[in-house]
């Protein structure tokens, strides 16, 4: 008989081997790998062993099965030869929203491997750092009928990019154009892209993008210091590799965000940075965990 060991990475938090997911209309899909392993349905009788675990959990795990060379890009020189192989990881990626999660290794027991924790950290203070993106959280604090804070994820995400954009379309009317607004405004859940793609430099959409990325530099800037990531900080998610050119490069919005730290800038230099080009590292980091769970087994056994 055929036995599976299984991973799922799953959008939401996940207690107890389950994850409520709340985000599906007004309906709570539970996913639960404790009760796939005893269910009596056919379709998963095979299923010996399923590992839970949250949907950037994966993302982490995929980094772990990164090729440097051939699937990053370095976002600081020298970046592979600063990494410490005990060092914590942490992945930071801007997508439909804002995921981080970070990685540690014993160094009494380093031969079992890197080990993943979700966090909530795409979801910490909006920190403006510019005139304009101090107007800018006051309208993003009345439109999400916030009264004192706005989360981070609601400039730095594909939606996040789409607010930008509407907030400086109010703010500046006379420097809309009338073509690009309207395809805005028909884009429903890809505003977002309708901005990257008429980015030109002078217009709005550029404007918008330099916001965005230069928030998500400082997001990832702060993630460097809280972690101190001597073993990579990895900036992954779909938004990533389609908008290097706003990333990439120490002049780049992103860059000079990230680097913008005050009296502890310097500490940034020995932090290996690396923009992660590839967009499958959930599957890729669900396989790492099934692998891992099955390796467990086997010499549990």
């Amino acid at each position: 008989t055929v036995k599976i060991t299984a991973c799922l990475a799953v959008a939401g938090p996940v207690r107890n081997n389950a994850v409520h997911m709340t985000n599906i209309g007004h309906v709570v899909v539970v996913v639960d790998g404790n009760a796939m392993e005893k269910s009596d349905e056919p379709y998963l009788q095979m299923l010996e062993r399923v590992k839970i675990v949250n949907d950037f959990v994966g993302m982490g795990y995929g980094a772990l099965d990164l090729n440097l060379d051939k699937e990053t890009v370095e976002l600081m020189p020298d970046s592979k030869a600063k990494i410490d192989p005990l060092g914590p990881k942490v992945c930071v990626g801007a997508g439909t929203g804002l995921g981080e999660c970070y990685m540690t290794v014993s160094t009494l027991n380093a031969e079992q491997g890197y080990e993943c924790y979700p966090s909530e950290g795409g979801h910490v203070e909006f920190s403006p750092r510019t005139d304009v993106e101090v107007e800018l959280l006051s309208a993003l604090r009345k439109k999400f009928s916030e009264r004192h804070r706005v989360s981070v994820e609601r400039v730095v995400s594909g939606k996040g990019l789409a607010n930008v954009y509407e907030f400086l379309a109010e703010r500046f009317p006379e420097r809309i154009e009338k073509d690009v607004h309207a395809e805005f405004m028909e884009a429903g859940d890809m505003k977002g892209k309708v901005v990257s793609v008429n980015s030109k430099p002078g217009n709005l959409c550029y404007d918008a993008m330099v916001i965005f990325a230069s928030a998500y530099g400082s997001e990832v800037g702060s993630a460097a210091l809280k972690f101190i990531p001597t073993g990579g900080l990895y900036v992954v998610g779909g938004l990533t590799p389609k908008n290097l050119k706003y990333i990439q490069g120490q002049d780049s919005p992103f860059m000079k965000a990230f680097k913008d730290k005050g009296r502890v800038s310097g500490l940034l230099d020995t932090i290996p940075l690396f923009a992660v080009l590839n967009e499958d590292l959930g599957l890729r980091g669900a396989r790492v965990c099934a692998l891992r769970e099955f390796q467990h087994a086997q010499r549990s056994s």
